[in-house]
């Protein structure tokens, strides 16, 4: 199959062109020029979800799109809702100009029409643009995604090093069923090469086990041998020094966005992971995948 890849370049998407690689023809759609971390044999298209006008005429030819673009913190005129929702919009339409049949789109767990977390309605509003498609589609919603290069474990790991003691946001009690990004890439490798039986489904993806959000410091502390008294810091005053702090250079800010820090309020777990099922083996559990740390 003839590929086009839009974040292909991000943590995800580099590991979907790796397992890609060897069975299909790639393109990667990018606002600048070729990435270094893309392997040889990747075509480049040149092209900004953001920018309907630059997707003219850049789709043709393509049998499938896969479409991971988003943005977890709002900076300038990159919100949400222009990234998420919005690109994912343009995508579409572009792709339904040229004829593309098939569209593979990355949700999230927790996708909701709930304006008091802007992310995650975003995300709702793009599955609500894909779903009424004509396109044959499949979308996927992970839990946190954590391997090498990830922007949560690789945090929390860094504030249980550092600090003299472990913040826990809130009551530590929000569960979450993180999943390893080389089983995320191999759901997605799934939708391409089976369409037929995966087509129209909406699949949650989680890993082997659900933590509390204090259970995944512990087994990260343990990882890292690391002792640290436990303080559990009240929500509210989470988001206030955050909020404090956004003008500040990021290198001693909170290792937290604000909306991260509402998430953490949020369970991100499913009871119907279908990573299993899809990939035909039982899912990475995180204290077994974070060697990389």
């Amino acid at each position: 199959m003839n590929i086009l890849i839009t974040g292909g370049t991000g943590f995800v998407g580099r590991h979907i062109v790796d397992q890609l690689i060897n069975e299909h023809d790639l393109a990667v759609l990018q606002r600048e020029g070729r990435d270094a971390s893309l392997p040889d044999g990747v075509r480049i298209i040149p092209g900004d979800v953001t920018d309907a006008g630059s997707l003219e005429g850049k789709l043709a030819g393509f049998d499938a799109v896969i479409h991971l673009v988003a943005v977890i913190e709002e900076h300038g005129d990159a919100t949400f809702d222009r990234v998420i929702r919005q690109g994912t919009e343009n995508i579409l339409a572009a792709a339904q100009r040229a004829g593309v049949p098939r569209f593979i789109h990355m949700s999230a767990l927790g996708a909701q029409d709930n304006p008091a977390y802007p992310y995650h309605q975003a995300k709702w509003r793009a599955e609500q643009a894909v779903r009424s498609s004509a396109f044959d589609w499949t979308i996927f919603r992970p839990s946190v995604i954590f391997g090498k290069g990830d922007g949560f474990i690789t945090v929390l790991a860094g504030v249980v090093r550092q600090f003299p003691i472990t913040p826990i946001a809130g009551s530590g009690a929000a569960k979450f069923q993180p999943v390893q990004v080389d089983d995320v890439a191999g759901c997605f490798v799934r939708a391409v090469n089976d369409p037929e039986t995966t087509s129209g489904q909406v699949y949650e993806l989680g890993g082997a086990r659900q933590y509390s959000y204090e259970e995944m410091i512990d087994i990260i502390a343990r990882h890292e041998r690391v002792k640290r008294p436990k303080v559990h810091i009240p929500l509210p005053l989470m988001k206030a020094v955050v909020t404090l702090s956004a003008p500040l250079p990021k290198a001693i800010r909170p290792p937290v966005t604000a909306e991260e820090l509402k998430m953490l309020s949020l369970d991100n777990s499913t009871d119907h992971s279908a990573t299993g099922d899809l990939l035909g083996r039982t899912p990475v559990a995180l204290e077994d995948g974070i060697d990389y740390l």
